[in-house]
């Protein structure tokens, strides 16, 4: 008990003692920036609204199995004991709206409130990232149809940290501490640096239904004996990587629209003077449009700047997909002085809008991109006229910083593809300002040094005090990151989320999934 006094100055408050508790259900995740209020007994269709920096509820998510107010931020566990309460919950400095960033420091607090004295081996705190992707599939059989549904967990990393207790060692049992009843505070820290690590991670989605990519953080006290304890919620926060845009560069896009496929209507020409923008931006561009046919007139055009989700997933017969399009910003282009209903000369301008706008990227199992689609309506005939609608679309990139920005971020031009870094998210010691120099990973030249540190000389009997129980966290094996994967499969009937998946559309006989 000394020791965890020593570790945890925070004050106590003393309750009554119960019977022991089982354990408890972890609740539903929370997103950082969306307050719960009162769960909705049909929650499975009316998913709650979050702000516009927040991914949406995962389809992936376990069913709440209990009904419990989450009105605050603290949220308690019941365990189910004469009305008391064990709770374990994390709040994050900053309010809740925090967003992981590179080169940001993320910083919280760890709260554990105890009904009753209980034995503790270790409380940590854990900081996850993942990628998901569920379909559902038609596999007919002869005996009828019949719907299965296909997940793919894909977890790019976890890293941990221990807050208190004993270091969970491969070739000793670990002990437990008593810890009584009261009110426990444990801060902690993580640097998410250029050096986060010196890698970019997709951005935060959950589309299209079924697919996204989520960075979590959760709680668990151990109990004694490697008997179950006490978990979390998960925290889930969005993640912003550095997308750098590219150097301006003026480019013109072509085409020729035409009726049902057959008939050339008109010739389009747009004058763009970038091909990546940034949220907040400008956008500027110069359309061009002559008509072909002496009757053929423009009657309207109209404007989509629309963002794409596009979902994929291997399965036993090909490929299955999904998507999604979403419609950020629309307009119309009224036709001034310089126009004709025969020819058409305008300038197209719009601000990026921030809401909704996220980096263009692409995963294994996702993809998200930009284009600005133009309506077009004409009219044909002199006597009996006749109406077309024909469409075009031009496409561009999305980025979060400018170019002119490159050079102003250190050592931003030596991050690297996530899938080629082996370095690993760290937690650090929450009373520094900042972390440790970067630490060697075991195939770096620092890990024989470590080695030679934990090892005696040769040739000689140490003392059993040699070999350092923990070493310095400048000497200390840096974590490598390792990916892992799951998969799953289950028929769909029964399944609470069969209606938001849809069906896929199956590709048969393909099978790269690294190409879009």
């Amino acid at each position: 008990m000394d020791a965890l006094n020593s570790l945890n100055p925070v004050r106590t408050r003393n309750r009554a003692n119960s019977a022991v508790s089982t354990l408890p259900t972890p609740l539903s995740p929370e997103h950082t920036n969306h307050r719960h209020s009162q769960p909705d007994p049909n929650w499975r269709r009316s998913q709650p609204e979050l702000s516009s920096s927040a991914p949406q509820a995962s389809y992936l998510q376990s069913h709440p199995t209990a009904a419990s107010s989450m009105d605050s931020r603290h949220t308690s566990t019941s365990n189910g004991t004469d009305g008391l309460t064990n709770s374990l919950s994390v709040d994050f400095e900053g309010g809740a709206h925090v967003i992981v960033r590179p080169n940001r420091i993320i910083r919280g607090t760890l709260f554990l409130d105890l009904a009753e004295k209980t034995h503790v081996t270790r409380i940590r705190m854990k900081f996850r990232a993942e990628e998901y992707a569920a379909v559902r599939i038609d596999e007919s059989a002869a005996d009828g149809k019949s719907d299965w549904i296909h997940q793919t967990i894909t977890t790019f990393f976890e890293s941990e940290y221990r807050l208190f207790g004993s270091e969970a060692l491969p070739y000793s049992q670990s002990p437990w501490e008593e810890m009584d009843a009261g009110h426990y505070e444990f801060p902690f820290a993580l640097k998410v640096g250029i050096q986060f690590p010196n890698a970019n991670y997709p951005p935060s989605m959950e589309e299209p239904p079924g697919f996204g990519i989520r960075y979590i953080w959760t709680a668990q006290v151990d109990g004694p004996g490697l008997q179950s304890g006490l978990r979390s919620r998960e925290y889930i926060t969005p993640y912003r990587p550095i997308i750098v845009s590219t150097e301006e560069k003026e480019w013109t896009y072509r085409t020729t629209l035409a009726r049902d496929k057959k008939q050339a209507l008109a010739e389009v020409r747009g004058k763009l003077f970038k091909q990546c923008y940034c949220p907040d931006e400008p956008f500027s561009m110069q359309l061009n449009m002559t008509t072909l046919h002496s009757d053929c007139r423009i009657s309207s055009i109209n404007f989509k700047f629309r963002k794409h989700h596009e979902g994929k997933m291997l399965v036993q017969q090909g490929t299955a997909f999904r998507e999604h399009t979403r419609t950020v910003l629309l307009g119309n282009i009224p036709l001034t002085g310089n126009s004709t209903n025969t020819s058409l000369s305008e300038t197209v301008a719009f601000d990026i809008p921030t809401r909704l706008v996220s980096p263009s990227f692409t995963t294994r199992h996702t993809r998200v991109y930009y284009d600005i689609q133009f309506q077009v309506q004409f009219e044909q005939g002199h006597l009996f006229k006749s109406a077309h609608t024909t469409e075009f679309a031009i496409p561009l990139t999305i980025a979060n910083l400018p170019h002119e920005q490159l050079l102003r971020i250190p050592d931003l031009t030596a991050t690297q593809h996530y899938q080629d870094s082996k370095e690993c998210p760290l937690f650090f010691d929450p009373n520094l300002d900042e972390p440790p120099e970067p630490r060697g990973i075991p195939s770096e030249l620092i890990g024989p040094l470590t080695a030679a540190l934990m090892s005696p000389p040769q040739n000689e009997e140490p003392p059993s005090y040699f070999s350092l129980p923990s070493l310095p966290p400048q000497f200390e094996i840096r974590k490598e990151r390792k990916e892992r994967t799951v998969h799953m499969s289950k028929p769909a009937k029964g399944a609470y989320y069969t209606v938001d998946l849809g069906d896929a559309i199956v590709i048969r006989g393909l099978y790269d999934e690294s190409s879009w």
